[in-house]
């Protein structure tokens, strides 16, 4: 089934080079503070660190120069529009890293279990078939594997005013979003043992 997504998940994040790491570590430190403290202000957004990492730089002769430092906040939200918005009004103090799409647990378990009702009758449906093509009154169950599956996030690519802003480094308008959807399948199979039935 093709569920429509119903969550977005954005990574900004800040990236800073310096010779210094005690200073790096601090202007950084200080624009993530800043950046949560705004986005904690929406309270259909939930706003949390990402990755943080901090690398050397090296010279052509394999000496260390200076340290890069990037570190990201991830945005995560099901009101696509405000998740957008509070994206757009974080740049260009942070830079937009990815979007993606995806399903809550809510959502996709109730569409797993919608679904494994149906695949369970379709299931039954073709054992009766086969024991009747068969000659046999009946059939019994002889084992039974159920499994699910489906990507848990969708990537999408930044388009139209997100890619403009980010180029140019210029304050952006809300990020624009289409979630879509995503595949959820169910799968039964087993066997069964045909004979008087039950």
């Amino acid at each position: 089934a093709d569920v429509p997504t119903d969550t977005l998940t954005v990574t900004l994040f800040v990236e800073e080079q310096s010779p210094d790491p005690g200073q790096l570590a601090t202007r950084v430190n200080a624009r993530l503070d800043e950046a949560l403290a705004k986005a904690r202000t929406q309270p259909k957004v939930e706003a949390r660190s990402g990755n943080y990492q901090t690398n050397p730089v090296y010279d052509r002769a394999n000496q260390i120069t200076g340290w890069r430092t990037r570190a990201d906040i991830v945005l995560e939200g099901r009101d696509f529009k405000t998740v957008g918005a509070l994206a757009g009004a974080l740049q260009p103090a942070l830079k937009l890293g990815s979007m993606t799409f995806s399903l809550s647990r809510m959502v996709r378990d109730a569409a797993e279990a919608a679904l494994l009702t149906e695949a369970l009758e379709r299931f039954q449906d073709k054992a009766r078939a086969i024991a009747k093509g068969l000659g046999f009154p009946g059939y019994v169950l002889g084992q039974i594997v159920v499994r699910s599956e489906g990507p848990a996030h969708a990537p999408v690519a930044f388009r139209g005013v997100a890619m403009a802003a980010m180029a140019e480094g210029v304050a952006s308008t809300p990020v624009p979003v289409e979630g879509g959807k995503s595949a959820v399948t169910v799968y039964v199979s087993g066997s069964v043992v045909l004979g008087p039935g039950r």
